[in-house]
C-alpha cells in the first residue's frame, strides 16, 4: 500500500511535466501550493485528530512573512519562503499551546478565533514601504515574485507537494505518529502509555502550519500579492472539507482531491462566495455522511463526524 501512495504522490508532478499550455501550468502552479495547505491540515486533523477550523492562520501567516520579507528585498523571493514556513510553524504552534488542552468541538472553535483574531489583526495592519508608500489594511502586501516561468513554477510546486506527502507518509508511520494516533484515539491510554499528550499535539500543530505557511509564502510568491482572503474563512473551510472528503489520515488522498478540487476552481473561476457556499456544503456532507456511517455500525463504536474525528 504504501509504494501506491508514494507513487500517487508524484501524480501532480506528472501532470506538471505533461502540460504544455501557459494559463494551464499557472493554475497547476497554484493548484500545487493549495495541495500543500491541506495535506499539512490533513496531517493534524487526521493523523492526530486534532480538527482545526482556523488553519487559515498559519496560511496567511506564511504568505505575510514571505511577502515582508521579499517585498522590502531582505532576501531573495526563494529564501522568503523559508520565513513563511518559519511564520506558520510559530502560528500553528501558538495555535496548539492554546488548545492543547481542549478536545474537539472546543478546540475547534479556538483555531477559529485565532484565525479570525489574526485577520483582523492583518485587516488593521500598516506598513511602511519601499519608495514611500504605505501598504496593508484590505490590501495585503506586495510580494516579489519567484523568477520562475509558468512551467518551472507548475513542476516547482509540484516537486514540493510530493515531498511533502511522502515525508508526511513516513512521519505518520513513525513513532511521533503513532503517539499521534493514539492520543488521538485515547488521550487516557497515551497518557499512561508515558505519551507527552500536550506535546506531541503541539508538535502535530507546528507541522501543520509550518506545511501551511509553506504553501502561504508559494501563494505570494506566485501571485505578487500576501492578500487578506488567506486569512479567511474560506481557507480553512477548503481544508476541512477537502481534508475530510480525501480521507482524513491517508495524507495522499486529500492532497490529490485538493489538487484537482484547486486546478478545476480555478479553470472555472468559481467566485469567492460559490466556493464558501461550496466547500461549506462538502463539510455538510462528508459530517452526516459519517455519522450516518457510524449509526450503521452499532457494533464497532467510533467518534461520529469530523469534528469529533
Amino acid at each position: 500500500m504504501i509504494v501506491w501512495q508514494v507513487a500517487a504522490a508524484f501524480l501532480p508532478l506528472a501532470i506538471a511535466m505533461a502540460a504544455q499550455d501557459r494559463f494551464m501550468l499557472a493554475i497547476l502552479a497554484v493548484a500545487g501550493a493549495q495541495a500543500l495547505f491541506v495535506s499539512g491540515w490533513d496531517f493534524l486533523g487526521g493523523v492526530s485528530g486534532q480538527i482545526s477550523l482556523g488553519h487559515a492562520l498559519p496560511f496567511g501567516a506564511g504568505a505575510y512573512a514571505a511577502a515582508f520579507l521579499s517585498g522590502w528585498g531582505l532576501v531573495p523571493p526563494g529564501v522568503a519562503l523559508v520565513g513563511g514556513a518559519l511564520a506558520g510553524v510559530l502560528a500553528g504552534a501558538l495555535q496548539g499551546m492554546l488548545g492543547a488542552r481542549l478536545h474537539r468541538v472546543a478546540l475547534a472553535l479556538l483555531t477559529l478565533a485565532t484565525a479570525e483574531a489574526g485577520r483582523e489583526a492583518a485587516r488593521m495592519l500598516r506598513v511602511p514601504w519601499p519608495g514611500g508608500i504605505i501598504v496593508g489594511g484590505n490590501g495585503g502586501l506586495p510580494a516579489a515574485a519567484l523568477p520562475l516561468d509558468e512551467a518551472a513554477a507548475a513542476r516547482l510546486t509540484a516537486v514540493m507537494l510530493a515531498a511533502a506527502l511522502t515525508s508526511l507518509l513516513w512521519v505518520s508511520r513513525s513513532r511521533l505518529g503513532l503517539a499521534l494516533r493514539l492520543a488521538g484515539a485515547d488521550a487516557r491510554l497515551a497518557g499512561a502509555s508515558g505519551i507527552d499528550v500536550a506535546g506531541v499535539r503541539i508538535a502535530a500543530f507546528a507541522i501543520g502550519g509550518g506545511l501551511a505557511g509553506l504553501a502561504g509564502g508559494l501563494v505570494a510568491s506566485l501571485t505578487g500579492r500576501a492578500a487578506l482572503t488567506l486569512l479567511s474563512l474560506e481557507w480553512s473551510l477548503f481544508a476541512l472539507a477537502v481534508g475530510s472528503a480525501g480521507g482524513l489520515g491517508t495524507i495522499v488522498g486529500p492532497g490529490l482531491l485538493a489538487y484537482a478540487f484547486a486546478v478545476a476552481l480555478q479553470w472555472l473561476d468559481v467566485p469567492g462566495t460559490a466556493r464558501l457556499s461550496l466547500f461549506a456544503t462538502l463539510a455538510i456532507i462528508v459530517t452526516v455522511g459519517a455519522a450516518a456511517g457510524v449509526r450503521t455500525q452499532p457494533s464497532r463504536p467510533r467518534r461520529s463526524g469530523i469534528l469529533n474525528a
